[in-house]
């Protein structure tokens, strides 16, 4: 496993868009509104997702590690956002599907949420968490017992 990467077959910004554009379609053919839609919220979540996302980018590629996760890990990433929560990247992901569903209040962007989170946990954190348990060892253990996996 080591030096071939995780393993991620499918890029995690793929997911959680196939997740949000399903539920676009469906939200036009039929809406499930769940409460007024919230534009500034929203749109306030999401630029809170991408400013998380960029601050995790760009931590990652001082540090010389490339943010595909299909790609092997340089180093174990234990600064920036990376000591508040293991994966920062994808909860800023999760933010910003968030925010897409305060913007439109519907419950079918609710549910692309849902979705993306199982998404994101089983098809890509599942093999990342033991990609990085096998590369890194017990250094990579003692990071886990101390940074939680979202926040």
């Amino acid at each position: 496993m080591g030096d071939a990467g995780p393993g991620v077959r499918v890029p995690p910004p793929v997911l959680v868009a196939a997740a949000l554009l399903t539920a676009a379609l469906l939200r036009t053919v039929a809406p499930l509104p769940v409460g007024p839609p919230a534009p500034a919220l929203g749109y306030a979540v999401v630029v809170l997702g991408i400013a998380l996302i960029g601050w995790s980018l760009a931590t990652m590629l001082r540090a010389g590690t490339d943010p595909r996760p299909d790609r092997p890990d340089a180093k174990l990433l234990q600064s920036g956002p990376f000591r508040f929560g293991r994966n920062p990247v994808y909860l800023g992901f999760l933010l910003i599907a968030a925010g897409v569903a305060l913007r439109f209040g519907d419950l079918w962007l609710w549910l692309a949420v849902l979705a993306s989170f199982a998404l994101l946990r089983w098809m890509v954190i599942a093999r990342e968490e033991a990609y990085l348990a096998a590369r890194f060892n017990a250094d990579y253990a003692a990071y886990r017992a101390r940074v939680r996996r979202w926040l």
